[in-house]
């Protein structure tokens, strides 16, 4: 039996290598040059401190990650980013080599079977949820990587089944199986049902079939079972690394119980509901029309086309890929906050949209051999040279429209997806370590303030004498116990249930005395907004009162001017920036200046016009000053962009 077929001739790496280095470059040219948002900075920041970020830890990723930061070429944010575009292109050049596996097992002669490959992956990669994951530090192109390469092997092992070079592959597949697991194991755990269905299944005469007969050669099954937990046992890596009290320790996982614990969120903070649910049904059937949204209802068909030609062909190989779609469809729709801002919602959706691009390279390839082998057909039986002239004519043009398609996705989805002008974390974070006075106490509550001035603090050396808390994260023990640790002149009270905005007031009613406290803002804790001072993007807390003079206000308001720029941002800057602002006008309301608190809720709308609260704040502020018609206008403007907040429309009745 050959070792290597038609997917893996010369011909085939060369294309794949092409496609790693075109994609390659347009990444890099996109690549956010620092810190990005939320986890983004998280994970630049432990990369290059080899810290613990939050739970499940990702270990492998963090070890990659620390390889890259010892690149020496531009900052340590960059080099994680980086490291997304490799694993993203990589993950491509296997989907390419993939496909002409699948193609290979058809056994049937196929005319456009490079060109559909190519195109289809190219189209994949410049589509808004695959490229948004590789210009910024994120685990999600490492998982697609692991998740198309254990799909590749899978696939090997069926080919080479009766062999000994098919149970090497099977442990190759184990371990990388286990190595996966340290990266997102969620995504790969319920992905697990489709792997087990093709292992158990077979199609001897094309008659889909169950086969057991692994389950009678115990000596195997434990030898797999040793490759997968030495895969897995790069989780070593956390309570090992977590003894030695990195700067970012995030859950403590020092300890058999405190990691079990970290590992299972089972000490994880409570987070208060937002009052509003997107129905679980809405969810499940935006995610399941999510190859719609990326690839064009017009183009949505070819993928229809090409999973019923693999049905008809390999009813294994059919069954294997649409069940890896299905799981990752109920996955995501159950684990992840549904949001178009929500770039990690688009890294959950990657292997459905990977099986996807399966489906349509079948589907193009179908089509295109369809329409040539009509127009020979045309040109041999018609004596008109109009007629053949017509037919070739509109096969080539097809041709060239094949070729230009991903070309067409690039251009309609470069202005989301290039990054390489977004500076606003750094910039942020930047001014807000610039501004605080020395041994400054920052409280903070939200990740897109926290994990940029982690960066800076921990990773950067910027300011090292400053702290910075995390609100949120005090209702853990574990945190505590770090913050103890790491920063012994602050004073901590005692927890209990308490919320976030009583945990602030207390923090820093304990500390203020000895060290200069600021915060974000806490709207649930009406005594400790009177004591807050507006000071460029964060609020100082003082001993007594404050009562807020003309020039207070102005002086921000100027600051705020100068610095927040809303133009040429992309929309996760645009709803931070919105949010900043917003918070700024609830708590002017709170200090009775409703006026103030309208003029900022405007404001915010100018710099982000898609976000729902804004509008349903600017409605009850109107509600509130009997301007009923224009509460209406908001409250109706807010609830097509959120329909189900349910407060809002018991407000819009009262209009």
């Amino acid at each position: 039996m050959k070792r290597f077929d038609k997917a893996t001739t010369r011909s085939n790496v060369i294309l794949s290598g092409a496609i790693f280095i075109v994609t390659f470059g347009v990444y890099i040219l996109t690549l956010c040059p620092t810190i990005y948002w939320e986890d983004s900075a998280a994970f630049s920041a432990v990369n290059s401190t080899l810290g613990i970020p939050h739970s499940p830890g990702f270990p492998i990723y963090v070890l990659s990650g620390r390889v890259f930061s010892i690149i020496p070429i531009e900052n340590h944010a960059f080099r994680s980013n980086l490291m997304s575009a490799l694993w993203g292109s990589l993950a491509l050049s296997l989907l390419y080599l993939l496909i002409l596996e699948i193609f290979n097992r058809i056994k049937s002669s196929r005319s456009f079977l490079r060109l559909s490959t190519t195109t289809s992956i190219l189209f994949l990669a410049f589509s808004t949820s695959f490229w948004l994951q590789t210009i910024r530090a994120e685990v999600y192109t490492l998982n697609i990587f692991f998740t198309l390469l254990l799909i590749f092997l899978m696939i090997k092992w069926g080919q080479f089944k009766e062999s000994v070079l098919g149970f090497k592959t099977l442990l190759l597949f184990s371990f990388i199986l286990g190595l996966s697991l340290t990266n997102h194991p969620l995504l790969i755990i319920t992905l697990a049902p489709a792997f087990m269905l093709f292992f158990f299944s077979a199609q001897p005469g094309g008659r889909l079939t169950i086969d057991f007969k692994l389950l009678l050669q115990p000596k195997r099954l434990i030898l797999l079972a040793v490759f997968i937990i030495l895969g897995i046992s790069v989780y070593f890596y956390l309570p090992i690394r977590s003894s030695l009290s990195p700067a970012i320790n995030w859950g403590k996982p020092d300890t058999w119980t405190s990691f079990f614990s970290y590992l299972f969120r089972t000490s994880q903070p409570s987070v208060s509901p937002s009052g509003v649910s997107f129905p679980y049904l809405n969810r499940l059937w935006f995610n399941l029309s999510f190859p719609v949204a990326q690839f064009g209802l017009a183009f949505f068909w070819l993928g229809v086309v090409g999973a019923i030609s693999l049905f008809k062909s390999c009813r294994r190989v059919f069954l294997f890929t649409f069940s890896i779609f299905i799981l990752n469809v109920l996955t995501a729709t159950w684990a992840v906050d549904f949001s178009l801002r929500n770039y990690d919602l688009l890294g959950y959706l990657l292997p459905l949209l990977s099986v996807f691009t399966i489906w349509f390279a079948l589907g193009l390839e179908t089509v295109l051999s369809w329409i040539f082998k009509e127009a020979r057909i045309i040109h041999a039986n018609s004596n008109s040279e109009t007629y053949k002239v017509v037919s070739y004519t509109v096969g080539y043009v097809l041709f060239a429209i094949v070729l230009l398609l991903p070309l067409f996705q690039v251009w309609k989805n470069l202005h989301q997806c290039n990054k390489r002008s977004q500076d606003g974390a750094y910039s942020y974070a930047h001014q807000i370590l610039s501004s605080v006075k020395k041994d400054a106490l920052i409280l903070v509550g939200d990740d897109n303030t926290l994990t940029p001035l982690w960066y800076l603090n921990l990773s950067c050396g910027m300011r090292p004498d400053v702290k910075i808390v995390s609100i949120s994260a005090l209702t853990q023990k574990s945190y505590r116990e770090q913050i103890n640790q790491q920063y012994t002149d602050i004073k901590l009270p005692k927890f209990e249930q308490k919320d976030f905005g009583e945990i602030a007031w207390e923090v820093s009613q304990l500390n203020v005395n000895n060290l200069p406290v600021y915060s974000t803002y806490f709207s649930s804790h009406s005594l400790f907004v009177q004591h807050l001072r507006p000071a460029e993007y964060l609020f100082e807390f003082c001993p007594i009162k404050v009562i807020l003079t003309d020039k207070d206000i102005k002086e921000q308001k100027d600051f705020l001017k100068k610095n927040l720029t809303h133009k040429n941002l992309d929309i996760i800057t645009q709803g931070h920036w919105g949010n900043l602002i917003f918070n700024l006008g609830a708590f002017y309301d709170l200090k009775g200046g409703s006026s103030l608190s309208t003029e900022y809720f405007l404001w915010a709308l100018d710099v982000d016009p898609s976000n729902a609260r804004i509008y349903f704040q600017l409605g009850k502020a109107f509600l509130k000053n009997g301007d009923k018609a224009k509460a209406s206008d908001f409250f109706q403007a807010g609830l097509e962009l959120e329909p189900y907040n349910l407060e809002a429309r018991k407000l819009l009745e009262k209009t």
